[in-house]
C-alpha cells in the first residue's frame, strides 16, 4: 500500500518532472541562436571579458556590487567554462527559467493554504492543479521569450530566481513559527542574504520587502495583534507614509539623475513624461499582451505622454484604480488583490520612478507577469469547476490545446530571434516610425553582406535622425568599403561632429587621409584618436608608420611602433615592427 503522503509527494514530483520537460521542450529551438543586440556589446566585444578570471572574485563583487556584479560574474563563468559560443549562455538562460517557473509552483500552493483557500471548498487536489496551472502559463507564456533568448536579460531570470527563494524562505518562516527570537533572527539573514545576492544581479530585489509585508498583512486574519495595531496607530501611519512618499517625489522631480544616474539627457524623455507613459504602457501594452501574446516586439513604439489631463494617462490610471478597488469591493477576496499588488509592485521600478531610456520592454513584466498567471490560472479553475465534475475528460483536452497554443507562439517567437536579420526585420515591420530598428536591420544587411540593401536603410535611418552618430558612421563605414571616398570622409566628420568622444570615427578619418598621402592631416586624426583611447594599437602602428616613414621623425615613429607593440604583442605585423625596433637598439 502506498501512504497519502507518499501518493501527494509523487504527484508533487510529477509535476515538477512535467514543467521541466515543457521548458525544454518549448525553448530547445533557440539554443543555437547567435550573440544578438546588447549581447554583442557585453559580451563578445566586451574587452573585459578576454581574462574572465579576474571578474571570478569576491574583490570583483564587492566593487562592482551596484553595478550587476553578480551577473557580470554569471556571464564571465560563461566565458570561463565555455568561450564565447552562445549555446552554454542559453542553456544557463533557461536553467533559471524552468526553476523559476517549479519555485512558482511552491509559492503558490503555500499562498493558496495560507489564504485558506483550502477552507473554502479548495482541496488539495485543485490546490496542486492551479498551481500546476498557472506555473506552465508563466513557464510557456511568448512574452517569456525575451527574457529567457536575450542573453543580457539574464538579470530578469537570475533576479527573479532569489526573488521567489527569498519569498518562499518567508512563507516558510509564516508556516513554521519559530518560537525564538534566534530562529527568526537566522530566517530574516538568510532571507537578507538571498536578496542582497539578487539585489547584485538587478535591483528589482527592492520591492520584495513590500511584497511580503504585504502579502503578510492581507493573510493575517481581521481579528489578529498586526490589524489591530494598524487600526489603532493608522493615522499615525499614514502621515509617516505620506510624509516619506512626498519627499521622495520631491527628489525624483528636482534631480533626474536620482536613482538612475548620469545619463544622456537626448537619449530619455524627462522623468515627469516616462511617468505619465507609464500606466499606459501597463494597461494597454503589458497586460495586452500578457492576455493576447501576439505582435511582440522587442522595441515597441510607445506614445510618450505629456500632461496629466491627457486621456493616455487618465484613462489608464483609472483602469488600475478600478482593477485594484475591484478585487476588494466585488470579489471580496484579499488573495486576488495580493497577487494583483504583487503585478504593480515587482513593476512598479521600471514603470514609475526608475526613468529608462525606452518606455517599455517586454522583459521587464518576466517576474510580474506570474501575479496576472497565477489570476488567470484561478479564474479558470473557478469557470471549469461545475463543468469539470461531468466532463473531466474535456476539461483536460483543453488544458492540452491551451498550453500547446502557447508552446507553439513561443517556439514560434524563438525563430524569430535566429538571426539579427529575421529580429530586426520582424521589429522594423511592427515599429516602422522608429529609429533604432531602422539602423539595426541596416547593420543586420552588411553583416550578411549585402551592402546595398545597408545604405539603403541607413540612408532612410538619416532622415528620420540626421544628427545620429551610428547611421552616418556606419554608412560612412560602407561607402569607404564600396570606394566612395568623399562620401565616406563626409559621413565620419559629420559622426565626429555628433559624438566627438568616440575615437574610431577619427582613426577612420587618418586611415583614409593616410591612404591618400595627406600625411599631416593623418597625423592630427590619429593623434586626436590616442588621445581619446590610449588603448588603441593599431592606431599607434599607423603612427609610427607616418613619423618613422613620411614625416622623417624616426625617434618618434619607433616610440610609436614601441607602444603599439606592447599594446597588442601578437597583432598581424608584430615580427616586422620587432625587426625595425631592432635596427635601433639605443633609441
Amino acid at each position: 500500500m502506498i501512504s497519502g503522503d507518499s501518493k501527494i509527494s509523487q504527484t508533487i514530483l510529477g509535476y515538477c518532472l512535467l514543467i521541466s520537460l515543457l521548458g525544454v521542450l518549448v525553448f530547445a529551438n533557440h539554443l543555437n541562436n547567435p550573440f544578438q543586440f546588447d549581447s554583442v556589446p557585453y559580451i563578445t566585444n566586451n574587452a573585459n571579458l578576454e581574462n574572465p578570471e579576474r571578474l571570478l572574485t569576491a574583490e570583483f563583487w564587492k566593487n562592482q556590487f551596484l553595478a550587476r556584479g553578480l551577473l557580470r560574474m554569471s556571464v564571465a563563468l560563461n566565458v570561463h567554462l565555455d568561450g564565447f559560443k552562445p549555446f552554454g549562455y542559453h542553456i544557463l538562460n533557461l536553467a533559471f527559467h524552468i526553476f523559476n517557473a517549479l519555485l512558482l509552483f511552491f509559492v503558490l500552493k503555500k499562498s493558496f493554504r495560507r489564504f485558506k483557500l483550502n477552507e473554502m471548498g479548495w482541496g488539495g487536489k485543485r490546490i496542486q492543479s492551479v498551481s500546476f496551472f498557472a506555473s506552465i502559463i508563466f513557464l510557456c507564456h511568448p512574452i517569456q521569450t525575451e527574457s529567457v533568448i536575450y542573453i543580457m536579460s539574464r538579470s530578469e531570470v537570475m533576479a527573479s530566481t532569489f526573488y521567489l527563494i527569498g519569498f518562499l524562505l518567508f512563507q516558510q518562516l509564516l508556516e513554521r513559527s519559530p518560537t525564538s527570537r534566534l530562529q527568526y533572527g537566522i530566517y530574516f539573514l538568510i532571507i537578507f542574504l538571498v536578496a542582497l545576492l539578487g539585489f547584485s544581479v538587478k535591483q528589482i530585489l527592492a520591492t520584495l520587502p513590500a511584497v511580503m509585508i504585504l502579502y503578510y498583512l492581507l493573510s493575517c486574519p481581521n481579528h489578529s495583534p498586526t490589524w489591530h495595531f494598524l487600526k489603532r496607530w493608522k493615522w499615525p501611519i499614514w502621515g509617516i507614509f505620506f510624509f516619506f512618499t512626498g519627499l521622495l517625489f520631491y527628489k525624483l522631480f528636482t534631480d533626474e539623475t536620482f536613482l538612475i544616474g548620469p545619463s544622456r539627457s537626448e537619449e530619455m524623455v524627462g522623468r515627469a513624461n516616462y511617468m505619465l507613459s507609464q500606466p499606459a504602457v501597463i494597461i494597454f501594452y503589458y497586460l495586452k499582451k500578457l492576455m493576447f501574446p501576439i505582435n511582440l516586439n522587442i522595441d515597441p513604439d510607445i506614445e510618450i505622454v505629456t500632461g496629466f489631463l491627457s486621456l493616455s494617462f487618465l484613462i489608464p490610471s483609472l483602469c488600475i484604480v478600478l482593477l485594484l478597488i475591484g478585487s476588494f469591493r466585488i470579489f471580496k477576496s484579499r488573495f486576488i488583490f495580493f497577487f494583483l499588488c504583487w503585478f504593480f509592485i515587482i513593476l512598479s521600478p521600471s514603470s514609475s520612478i526608475v526613468t529608462l531610456h525606452d518606455l517599455a520592454a517586454e522583459h521587464r513584466i518576466y517576474l510580474a507577469s506570474a501575479g496576472i498567471f497565477i489570476l488567470l490560472a484561478c479564474g479558470a479553475s473557478e469557470i471549469t469547476r461545475k463543468w469539470g465534475k461531468t466532463k473531466p475528460l474535456q476539461i483536460v483536452l483543453i488544458f492540452c490545446l491551451f498550453v500547446g497554443v502557447l508552446g507553439v507562439l513561443t517556439m514560434k517567437r524563438n525563430t524569430v530571434w535566429q538571426t539579427e536579420l529575421s529580429l530586426w526585420q520582424d521589429t522594423y515591420q511592427k515599429s516602422p516610425h522608429k529609429l533604432r530598428p531602422l539602423i539595426n536591420l541596416a547593420r543586420a544587411h552588411s553583416l550578411q553582406g549585402d551592402n546595398e540593401q545597408a545604405i539603403k536603410y541607413y540612408q532612410e535611418a538619416l532622415l528620420k535622425g540626421p544628427g545620429v552618430f551610428a547611421p552616418n558612421y556606419n554608412l560612412g563605414d560602407l561607402y569607404l568599403e564600396n570606394g566612395l571616398v568623399a562620401d565616406a570622409i563626409r559621413h565620419f566628420l559629420l559622426a565626429s561632429r555628433i559624438e566627438p568622444e568616440i575615437p574610431e570615427t577619427f582613426a577612420k578619418l587618418g586611415e583614409i587621409y593616410l591612404s591618400q598621402n595627406e600625411f599631416k592631416l593623418a597625423n592630427s586624426y590619429f593623434k586626436h584618436a590616442v588621445e581619446l583611447d590610449p588603448r588603441m594599437s593599431a592606431v599607434f602602428k599607423n603612427l609610427g608608420v607616418l613619423n618613422f616613414y613620411h614625416l622623417n621623425n624616426t625617434q618618434q615613429g619607433l616610440t610609436y611602433f614601441s607602444r603599439s607593440l606592447t599594446l597588442d604583442p601578437n597583432q598581424p605585423e608584430a615580427d616586422k615592427i620587432r625587426g625595425i625596433l631592432a635596427q635601433y637598439p639605443n633609441r
